[in-house]
């Protein structure tokens, strides 16, 4: 039966296209503090696998993004129930998840649901799906992450993981940020198995890469022309905590130790971060280097109250 269920869904996967309006924000994030503090499953338990230190997309492949492009995976050993494509859509992550497999797939350019940059007018989203596999194969959730998206269009997703039953990704912008009007680059958090959006951040704060930590989530963003900052994110709420101006757009995320996180720039410098307080509800990012020339704000840009309770959060989007 379950075999069936894959074959009709490669099959609507072939022509699939975003016409699901975005959801609404939920009132009860999964990840609450309690005697489970913010969960099991961060970085620090399941690091992220990381085949390529360049490039701010986190990707289990190598090659070009295009449909008629060859590629190669580079990830883990790939278990036989998990396909390397549904219909047009191949898989691009695999990630040790929630006690099973985390499978993210994309379509590549070109196929159908999205073109390069400048071939097409509207820079339309591509096709992003999402699948949980047990440890003993089933298919324990499908979520189509279009549907979840604050936008059909200029949004990229850059990065993705499952983490104690909570989906988080970014809806990066596709290139400048004024080709969106500015309303790209969001964080969010999604209950898969209930397809709604937890808690979606303020625009400008994930392209990229990101960290999971205890109670919070370091991501980051910058472009080309276009100012650059490390924020710190509650995993339960999506409130922002925190804003450090730096360099140049951080690109890649490291725990070095399980209060200690190294983060590397774009222009190749790297910036290392106390994480103080992650199991708490006062956690901060210490910037453990001198401040950088050219820092947008400089190191100490907003502080740990950067926005207070209500910059973004879970009310964003209502």
């Amino acid at each position: 039966m379950r075999h069936a269920w894959i074959a009709g869904w490669v099959l609507m996967s072939a022509c699939y296209r975003q016409s699901a309006a975005p959801l609404a924000n939920a009132k009860d994030p999964l990840v609450q503090r309690g005697t489970q503090a913010c969960g099991r499953n961060d970085d620090l338990r399941h690091p992220p696998f990381e085949p390529n230190d360049e490039g701010r997309m986190r990707n289990h492949t190598t090659g070009p993004l295009s449909g008629g492009d060859r590629r190669d995976w580079a990830g883990p050993a790939i278990p036989a129930y998990v396909p390397r494509r549904l219909g047009t859509l191949e898989l691009f992550i695999l990630d040790p998840a929630d006690g099973g497999h985390l499978a993210f797939y994309r379509e590549p350019y070109n196929l159908g649901s999205c073109a390069l940059s400048g071939a097409t007018s509207g820079a339309t989203n591509c096709a992003y799906v999402a699948h949980h596999y047990t440890a003993g194969g089933t298919l324990a959730w499908s979520l189509e992450l279009n549907a979840l998206m604050s936008r059909a269009d200029h949004l990229e997703v850059q990065d993705i993981r499952l983490a104690d039953g909570v989906l988080y990704f970014n809806e990066a912008c596709q290139s400048y940020a004024s080709e969106a009007g500015g309303a790209c680059s969001s964080l969010v958090a999604a209950d898969p198995r209930a397809r709604r959006v937890l808690w979606r951040t303020d625009p400008l704060v994930s392209n990229g890469r990101f960290a999971i930590r205890g109670c919070y989530v370091v991501a980051g963003y910058g472009f080309t022309a276009e100012p650059d900052a490390v924020f710190l994110v509650d995993r339960g709420t999506g409130k922002l905590r925190q804003k450090i101006g730096v360099s140049s757009a951080p690109q890649q995320y490291r725990l070095l130790d399980p209060e200690q996180l190294r983060v590397t720039l774009y222009a190749g410098s790297t910036r290392r971060y106390a994480l103080e307080g992650f199991d708490t509800d006062a956690g901060t990012l210490r910037d453990l280097d001198s401040p950088e020339p050219g820092a947008y704000g400089g190191s100490g840009y907003g502080g740990s109250g950067y926005g207070g309770a209500s910059y973004g959060g879970a009310s964003y989007g209502k």
